[in-house]
């Protein structure tokens, strides 16, 4: 019984002896345990900063056609994609209704000269009969003046003759006369001008009946229909949209936090579905000098800004949506490297972690310059073309240490 249990004691014993060194080899093999890490080789590069907007396509002068008058509309003259030119008739309302107002005005008018011609002649002869009677009041009153002098007539009876001559006088007053002449009165005259000024305005609006493209360009939206009144257009649009498609623009806006960055004549490309993968060119010709809100939900404000197209393929065209890319800074041979493969060290110095040929991890304080939203230019002394970097750095990632890194193309 003793023999078995020494037999059983030693067998323990000799497999504890060879457990101990296994057990070892994997805490050790567990202490160093490999960290990846994705590195590329450091080279140099252009790099562009951009700043990307979306827009309408729309021609560089544009031209809503509305009538400021409201009759059926009679003839449609154009449809949409037909090139016009300026002053070209689009279409043409009813006239009928205003030339009757036309002549009902007319023949107002001259009635109402007719009127006062005869009110004219009529206070004439009184102004005249009233002018006679004072000179024969004035006779009489200087007969009797003298004959009152030599007591032959009473007071009484002179100022009876006194009285008359100045009723007589002061009834002249209540006529509007020049040098003798009977003339209308301002508030006549006011009144005469008035309808001649709305026969005047009644004469134009006929010349309005017929309506013209203000602009040379092609009719791109015709929102009317014959039958229809011209104000009665189809969501209250204007009657018909006139564009030059000669040349092409883009109204954007930029955020107030990028437009420092924005120059006319900065380089644009135009990206949209109908180019396919193609692109056009463009420039940015006007920034205006004042800023707007961006929504009622926020403060930030923007601030329009338009780029002209200037090289354009033929399948682009007014009205569909473009992406525009504007050019606002450029380096040209310039180390540069993920945006996520910069840290910060304890004073705040930006730094990088580069390979060692051992696999070793060596820090190195760079200093940034141009950034895109992926990439940064790095400048620092310690920098050469082609050393390896880590572009996924963790905080537990520090100087001296191994790692295994696993290459990528940048």
């Amino acid at each position: 019984m003793k023999k078995i249990f020494k037999k059983k004691r030693f067998i323990f014993l000799f497999i504890v002896i060879l457990a101990v060194p296994i057990i070892i080899a994997l805490n050790k093999n567990k202490g160093a345990a490999e960290v990846f890490v994705n590195s590329v080789s450091l080279e140099k590069k252009t790099i562009e900063q951009i700043i990307s907007v979306k827009a309408p396509l729309e021609g560089i002068e544009k031209a809503d056609v509305v009538s400021p008058l409201n009759y059926e509309i009679i003839d449609i003259k154009v449809k949409e994609g037909d090139v016009v030119y300026k002053d070209q008739v689009l279409a043409e309302l009813d006239s009928e209704e205003l030339k009757e107002q036309i002549i009902l005005e007319e023949s107002q008018i001259d009635l109402a000269q007719l009127e006062l011609q005869d009110k004219l002649k009529t206070m004439q002869i009184e102004y005249d009969k009233a002018l006679l009677k004072i000179r024969e009041l004035e006779d009489s009153y200087n007969v009797n003046k003298e004959l009152l002098d030599n007591e032959i007539i009473t007071q009484e009876s002179f100022d009876k003759i006194e009285n008359s001559l100045n009723e007589a006088k002061k009834s002249l007053e209540g006529f509007n006369s020049v040098d003798g002449k009977i003339v209308l009165s301002s508030a006549e005259l006011k009144r005469l001008e008035i309808q001649k000024q709305e026969l005047e305005k009644k004469k134009k609006d006929l010349e309005k009946i017929l309506i013209k493209s203000p602009i040379d360009g092609t009719v791109t939206r015709v929102n009317v229909n014959i039958g229809r009144y011209a104000k009665d257009t189809e969501n209250e649009k204007a009657m018909f949209v006139v564009e030059n498609l000669n040349k092409l623009q883009m109204k954007v806006s930029i955020s107030e936090y990028d437009i420092g960055k924005v120059h006319i004549g900065q380089e644009v490309e135009i990206y949209s579905d109908v180019l396919k993968d193609g692109i056009a060119k463009g420039v940015v010709a006007r920034i205006s000098p004042t800023a707007e809100q961006k929504d009622n939900n926020t403060m930030e404000r923007i601030i329009p800004v338009v780029i002209d197209i200037t090289e354009k393929p033929d399948s682009l065209i007014a009205g569909v949506i473009a992406s525009a890319k504007i050019k606002v800074d450029r380096a040209e041979n310039v180390f540069v490297v993920p945006s996520g493969a910069l840290l910060q060290d304890e004073n705040n110095q930006s730094k990088l972690l580069v390979l060692n040929e051992d696999n070793t991890l060596k820090s190195v304080i760079v200093e940034t310059g141009l950034e895109t939203d992926l990439e940064t230019v790095i400048n620092g002394t310690e920098l050469t073309e082609g050393i390896d970097i880590v572009i996924n750095p963790s905080l537990n990632l520090t100087d001296g240490m191994t790692v295994t890194p696993q290459k990528e193309t940048e």
